[in-house]
């Protein structure tokens, strides 16, 4: 009699334990917001502060001195639509804001006879949407651990102004273009509706060719997600 009991027991907890993955893996709907710190990768201060002195020297101009700061940080963050396939496979449709990153300069030039205040500023910033698939490796009932393979189609808005002795000029270009991205993360379910995400992403080559030029941008976030079955 007892032993009965205890098979029923033990039955009855496999049933619930298998009931529990059963949910967590559901094909259906879902949404993730997301958030966290978008850096550039290969934006170089010394490359740029080069630039700018051989653009004054074209210019017949010679920088005195001066000053730059480069900030190729920002905050990101995006909204994503999903379905999930099945365990192992799901589509994302997501909008993803990249934020800024922008470079100054401030400083005298001179073109052999008079010295001359001068300010330069460069930026870039990008957003759009992204569709990608995931692959998925569930680790127990509640973790996962996926890997991302999509395309963006990013909104590059680049700026660059410049002023000499209070003269002020600038630029502007506006480009939209397709951009690989890729990358890793895990995923915890909190419970059936609920799940938090830790990601890295990559997206390749974004840029504004007569500006800027191509950079690449990791975005690292943080993200709730929410089970619609």
């Amino acid at each position: 009699m007892h032993a009965s009991k205890w098979t029923g027991a033990m039955a009855l907890c496999a049933g619930l334990a298998f009931g529990s993955a059963a949910q967590a893996a559901e094909e259906g709907w879902y949404v993730v917001a997301f958030g966290g710190e978008a850096s550039t990768k290969n934006v170089d201060q010394g490359a740029l502060d080069q630039n700018l002195i051989d653009f004054f020297g074209a210019g017949g101009l010679a920088i005195v001195d001066a000053t730059s700061n480069l900030d190729d940080s920002d905050t990101g963050f995006g909204l994503a639509a999903g379905y999930q396939v099945n365990p192992y496979f799901a589509t994302e449709l997501a909008y993803v804001d990249l934020g800024e990153w922008d470079y100054a300069a401030e400083g005298t030039v001179t073109d052999g006879v008079s010295d001359y205040a001068s300010t330069f500023g460069l930026s870039q910033s990008a957003a759009g949407p992204v569709f990608s698939v995931l692959g998925i490796v569930p680790i127990g009932e509640r973790f996962s651990v996926f890997a991302r393979l999509g395309l963006a189609l990013m909104n590059v808005d680049a700026d660059a102004d410049l002023s000499i002795d209070g003269v002020a000029d600038s630029a502007r270009a506006s480009t939209d273009r397709s951009n690989g991205v890729y990358g890793l993360g895990g995923e915890f379910n909190i419970n059936r509706r609920f799940g938090v995400r830790l990601e890295w992403d990559r997206y390749a080559d974004v840029g504004s060719e007569d500006l800027t030029g191509d950079t690449d941008i990791d975005l690292i976030s943080l993200g709730l997600r929410y089970n619609f079955n």
